[in-house]
C-alpha cells in the first residue's frame, strides 16, 4: 500500500466513526510562544484540552506535520545516518474531547492496525502504565491480547514517567498505552538487561502508536486530581507505519523517501551506497523540512526558528557538496516533494514558486561562502596536523561561524570526517564575548564576508572604532576596512564600511541605526548610508556596492565626510526618550513588578514589551498617556552619565534593559526629577542604563499618543505608541474621522458618542425584535406536526425541515418541539444554516433515563446513511450533511431507522 493511501485510509477510518477531519495545523505555532515549531499532533488542540476553547465537535482526526530538531531522539546530526531519525515527520492522530475513552480508543486502534492495515498481530506488543488496570483489562479481556506480550512500565513515585504523559509540570496528564511492532530477532541489540520493550531503545521494537488518556490535573505539589472531562490524545508515527506496512527496515526505503533519494542520486550521478547514501538520505529529509517550514512562514534567518531552518538547509548543502553538487540542488528535490505531497498539503502547491525561489536563493547565498570557508578550514587542518592537535580551537570555529556562516555543528561534522573534534566551550566563550561587545544576541549575518583591510597600521583583532554621534551629526574619518554584507531584497550587493571614527549610531538596544550619507574625498563621490549596524569593531556603515570595487575606490581616498540624516535622528531620539518615560510611568501606575521585556524604536513609532500579568485597563492607559505627556510638558532635562562603573550605576537606581549585556563601565540616562517627583522623594522620573540617543530635554518629544495595548505571550504585554510628528499625524487622523462622523450625525443632536450609542441601541432592539419574529414564525411552521406527532415503534415522533436563521435559533426550536411532546418524544429537525445542511436530534428526558434511545447514536446512523457524519450527547446531538437534498433523504428515513432501533 502506498503512503498516500495509508494516510487517506487512516482519516477515513475515524471519519466513519464520527470524527471531524481537521487539517494539519501550521508548523509555525500561531498562539503558543512556548514552541519553536509544532512538534505533536495535539498542539493545535491544546486550548481545547485546557478548557480554554470549545469546538463544535467532540471527536477529531488529523495528519499533523511536525518538526523536532532537538532531544535525545532528534539530534540533527543523527538525521540520515540511521533508519528512523527525521527533522520533519507526520503524526496521525485521533482525539476525544470528553466523549469516548479507553475502551473505544484501544478497540479502534487494534481494529485499524490488524483488520484494516493487516499488520501481523503476533508481532505487536503493548505497554501500559504500571497501575493502569483498566487498560490491562480492556486489552486482555475485551481484545483478547496475550498477557505475555503486555508490559507494565513506569513508576511516578520513583520518578519514572514511562507510559505516563504530561502536558507540562502541572496541568492535564494521564496514563498511556503504546503499541509496539517487533521487527524480528535480526534487529535485536545486546542490552545487558536484555532486548525487550521498556528495557532497550533499539530498532527491533518500533513504538508505533501512543494512546494518551488524560484524566488527571497535576498540582504543583504533585497531587493528581481528577479532571471534569476525560479525553483521549493519540499519535501514530506515519513514517514508521509506512515502513512496517511496506516491509522496510528503514523509513528511507519507503515511497516517502525513495523518490527523493533517487533524485539526489540522479543530480549527483552517484549511487546511493556507503557514505553517499547517508548524504542522499540527509538531503531527502532536509528537503522536506526546509520546504514545509518555509511554506508555513519560517523564513531562513539568524534568529529563532529561522535560524533552525537555515541550519538545516546548510547541512543539506554541505552534504550536496560531498556528493560533488556545486550548483543549487535542494530546490529541485523540494520541487519533487511538492509533486509527491501537494495533494495532502495544498499549501505546498499554492506557495510553490515563492518557496522554491527562497530555497534557491538561500542555497546560492551559502554556496558563495561554502568553498571559501572550506578552504580556510583546510588551512586550519594543515596547522592542526603540523602542531599535533586533535581539536579545532573555539577561536577557529568562531571564525568559520562569524565570517562564513558555518554553524558550529556543521564545522563539527566537517572536522569529524577528518578525525578531529571541536572545542565547543571555547566557541561559546567567543560567542559570549561578541554578544557582550555588540549588545546584540546574534551579530552574525548571512553573507557577511571577511574584512578587506585598507589600513596596514590597524590590527582588526580587538579593534573598536570611536563613536562621535552623541555630540555631532557630522564627522570626518579614515576608512579602516571594507567587507561584503550580503545582498538586499532586490539581490543587489551590499557592503559594510569601517571608519576610525563615525557619528553614525549602529542598530542596538532596540534602536534603529542612523541613516545618512558619506562623501569620499577628494573625489567627491557620494554614497547613501542605508543603515548603520553594530559589529565587533564598532559602528559600521552599510552601503550598496561590491566590497572589492569599493575597496579599490576607498583605498585611493584621503578621508570620508559623514552626515547623519538629522530629521530621522531627531524622530528616533523623540521615540527613544519617550520609551524611557513610558517605562517609568508604567511602573508608577501598574507597580514595580513591571520590567522591560523587549523594545523597538524607530523614527515612526515605538514598541515596548513589558512583564505584566493582565491587560492594561483603558482607564490605566489613559492615565499613563496623560502622565507621560505631563512629563513632556514639564520639559525635564535629560542627562547622560558616561563611563560610570556598573555597580555605581546600580546604586544610582539605574534599571538594566532587556537583552543587553553590560561591561564594567556603562552609560546612564537620567531624566531629572521635576518638582512633583522631588516632592515625592524620587531621584527622577527615569534612570536607566542605555547607550542610545536621546533628546536634551523631554519637551523636545512633542505630542505623545498610545496607539494600542496587546498581549505578546503569557505574562508579557505590548504597548505601541508614537511621538512628535507621528503623534501629530495620529491626532490629525482622529480629527478627520470625527469630522467625517459629524457629517453623518445631526450637528444639533448632542454628543457624538451619545448619538452613536442611541443608533446602536436601536439596531440591537430591532435585531432582537426580528429574531423573536423569526423564532415565532419558525415555531408556527411546526404547529401542524406538533399537533399530530407520528407514532413510530412506540415513540411520538416529529421530523421536519425548519426555517432556522442560525444555530442558536435552531437549538431553541428543537428544545421547543421536545418540550411540546412531553414524554416518549423524538424530535428530528433539518435546517440549512448559512449553507451548512444540519440535522438535529433531541429526545425527551424519559427516553434518555430509560436508555431506550441515544440521540448521538441515532443522528450518527441517519447521517452516515446519507454521506454525513455527526454525534453528540444522549439527549441531544447533531450532524453535518453534504447538502439540502441529503437533509430531505435523512428525514425520509427516520421512521425506518426508529423501527429498527
Amino acid at each position: 500500500m502506498k503512503a498516500k493511501e495509508i494516510r487517506s485510509q487512516f482519516l477515513e477510518f475515524f471519519a466513519q466513526r464520527g470524527h471531524q477531519k481537521v487539517a494539519s495545523g501550521s508548523l509555525v505555532p500561531q498562539d503558543d510562544p512556548t514552541l519553536i515549531f509544532t512538534n505533536a499532533g495535539m498542539n493545535q488542540f491544546k486550548s481545547v484540552f485546557l478548557g480554554l476553547e470549545k469546538r463544535d465537535y467532540v471527536r477529531a482526526t488529523s495528519v499533523q506535520k511536525c518538526m523536532r530538531v532537538s532531544g535525545k531522539h532528534n539530534d540533527l546530526e543523527e538525521v540520515g545516518k540511521d533508519a528512523r531519525h527525521h527533522t520533519l515527520f507526520e503524526m496521525l492522530g485521533n482525539w476525544s474531547f470528553g466523549d469516548y475513552y479507553k475502551e473505544e480508543s484501544i478497540a479502534w486502534g487494534w481494529e485499524l492496525l490488524t483488520e484494516v492495515f493487516k499488520l501481523d498481530s503476533s508481532r505487536l506488543w503493548v505497554s501500559i502504565y504500571k497501575d493502569d488496570n483498566e487498560s490491562f483489562d480492556i486489552w486482555t479481556e475485551k481484545q483478547g491480547f496475550p498477557v505475555e506480550r503486555l508490559v507494565r512500565l513506569g513508576d511516578l513515585e520513583k520518578g519514572d514517567d514511562e507510559n505516563f504523559w504530561s502536558m507540562a509540570d502541572t496541568g492535564p496528564c494521564g496514563p498511556c498505552t503504546e503499541i509496539h511492532y517487533d521487527q524480528g530477532e535480526a534487529m535485536k541489540c545486546d542490552h545487558p538487561q536484555g532486548c525487550a520493550v521498556g528495557v532497550c531503545d533499539c530498532d527491533r521494537w518500533l513504538e508505533l502508536w501512543n494512546h494518551v488518556f488524560m484524566e488527571f490535573d497535576r498540582q504543583k505539589d504533585g497531587t493528581l486530581n481528577s479532571l471534569p472531562m476525560k479525553s483521549v490524545d493519540t499519535g501514530l508515527g506515519f513514517e514508521r507505519l509506512v515502513a512496517v506496512m511496506q516491509g522496510k527496515k528503514s523509513n528511507y526505503e519507503t515511497d516517502l523517501f525513495v523518490p527523493l533519494v533517487n533524485k539526489a542520486a540522479q543530480l549527483s550521478g552517484r549511487k546511493p551506497e556507503g557514505e553517499d547514501k547517508i548524504s542522499m538520505q540527509v538531503i531527502a529529509d532536509h528537503a522536506r523540512a526546509v520546504l514545509f517550514t518555509i511554506t508555513d512562514g519560517a523564513m531562513p534567518s539568524n534568529e529563532g526558528r529561522g535560524y533552525v531552518v537555515r541550519r538545516i538547509l546548510r547541512r543539506a548543502a554541505r552534504h550536496g557538496h560531498l556528493l560533488g553538487l556545486v550548483e543549487p540542488f535542494l530546490w529541485k528535490v523540494s520541487e519533487l516533494v511538492i509533486d509527491e505531497m501537494g495533494e495532502a498539503y495544498p499549501e505546498l502547491l499554492e506557495r510553490k514558486d515563492r518557496v522554491l525561489a527562497t530555497i534557491r536563493k538561500e542555497e546560492e547565498r551559502f554556496g558563495r561562502t561554502l568553498t571559501a570557508g572550506l578552504s580556510v578550514y583546510g588551512e586550519f587542518r594543515v596547522q592542526m596536523k603540523a602542531e599535533g592537535r586533535s581539536q579545532l580551537s573555539g577561536e577557529e570555529a568562531f571564525k568559520l561561524h562569524d565570517t562564513f556562516g558555518f554553524p558550529v555543528d556543521l564545522t563539527a561534522v566537517v572536522a569529524e570526517e577528518d578525525g578531529y573534534t571541536v572545542d565547543r566551550e571555547g566557541f561559546a566563550v567567543c560567542m559570549e564575548k561578541q554578544r557582550a561587545q555588540s549588545g546584540s544576541e546574534r551579530v552574525f549575518k548571512a553573507g557577511i564576508g571577511a574584512w578587506i583591510s585598507l589600513d596596514d597600521k590597524t590590527d582588526l583583532a580587538g579593534y573598536c572604532n570611536t563613536f562621535t554621534g552623541y555630540e555631532n551629526l557630522q564627522g570626518t574619518g579614515s576608512v579602516v576596512a571594507v567587507r561584503p554584507a550580503g545582498q538586499d531584497a532586490k539581490g543587489l550587493d551590499m557592503a559594510q564600511i569601517l571608519v576610525d571614527q563615525t557619528p553614525f549610531y549602529g542598530t542596538s538596544g532596540g534602536q534603529m541605526g542612523d541613516l545618512g550619507s558619506l562623501t569620499i574625498q577628494p573625489s567627491g563621490q557620494v554614497l547613501e548610508v542605508l543603515s548603520a549596524e553594530k559589529s565587533l569593531e564598532g559602528n559600521v556603515l552599510v552601503v550598496a556596492g561590491n566590497a572589492d570595487e569599493l575597496a579599490a575606490v576607498l583605498n585611493k581616498s584621503e578621508s570620508i565626510s559623514m552626515t547623519v540624516d538629522a530629521t530621522v535622528r531627531r524622530d528616533v531620539k523623540r521615540h527613544h526618550t519617550a520609551t524611557h518615560l513610558l517605562h517609568a510611568t508604567l511602573r508608577e501606575v501598574l507597580g514595580d513588578h513591571v520590567e522591560q521585556a523587549g523594545s523597538e524604536v524607530t523614527g515612526g513609532h515605538l514598541r515596548f514589551d513589558f512583564r505584566h500579568d493582565e491587560a492594561v485597563k483603558p482607564a490605566e492607559l489613559a492615565r499613563i498617556e496623560a502622565i507621560v505627556q505631563q512629563k513632556i510638558m514639564a520639559d525635564l532635562p535629560v542627562q547622560s552619565h558616561a563611563d560610570i562603573p556598573l555597580q555605581e550605576a546600580r546604586d544610582m537606581g539605574a534599571m538594566a534593559l532587556f537583552g543587553e549585556k553590560y561591561g564594567d563601565k556603562v552609560r546612564v540616562i537620567e531624566i531629572v526629577a521635576g518638582q512633583n517627583e522631588l516632592a515625592a522623594g524620587a531621584n527622577g522620573p527615569s534612570i536607566e542604563l542605555c547607550g542610545g540617543t536621546h533628546c536634551a530635554a523631554t519637551g523636545e518629544i512633542g505630542p505623545f499618543r498610545i496607539l494600542s495595548e496587546s498581549s505578546v505571550s503569557a505574562g508579557v504585554r505590548r504597548i505601541e505608541a508614537v511621538a512628535g510628528n507621528a503623534a501629530q499625524d495620529a491626532f490629525k487622523a482622529d480629527q478627520n474621522q470625527l469630522q467625517a462622523l459629524g457629517g453623518v450625525l445631526r450637528p444639533d443632536g448632542g454628543d457624538y458618542a451619545d448619538q452613536v450609542q442611541v443608533l446602536l441601541d436601536e439596531r440591537q432592539a430591532l435585531r432582537k425584535e426580528l429574531a423573536k419574529f423569526q423564532q415565532d414564525s419558525a415555531k408556527a411552521s411546526l404547529a401542524d406536526v406538533l399537533n399530530s406527532p407520528r407514532e413510530v415503534a412506540g415513540f411520538k415522533v416529529i421530523s421536519a425541515l425548519a426555517p432556522a436563521q442560525d444555530k442558536a435559533a435552531f437549538m431553541q426550536l428543537g428544545d421547543h418541539a421536545r418540550d411540546r411532546l412531553g414524554e416518549n418524544g423524538v424530535v428530528i429537525l433539518g435546517a440549512d444554516l448559512e449553507g451548512k445542511a444540519t440535522l438535529l436530534v433531541t429526545l425527551t428526558s424519559d427516553l434518555v433515563d430509560s436508555k431506550k434511545l441515544h440521540a448521538g447514536n441515532l443522528v450518527k446512523t441517519i447521517a452516515l446513511a446519507v454521506g454525513g457524519r455527526g454525534g453528540g450527547r444522549p439527549n441531544m446531538a447533531q450532524a453535518g450533511l453534504p447538502d439540502v437534498q441529503a437533509l430531505e433523504k435523512a428525514l425520509a428515513m427516520v421512521d425506518e431507522v426508529l423501527a429498527g432501533s
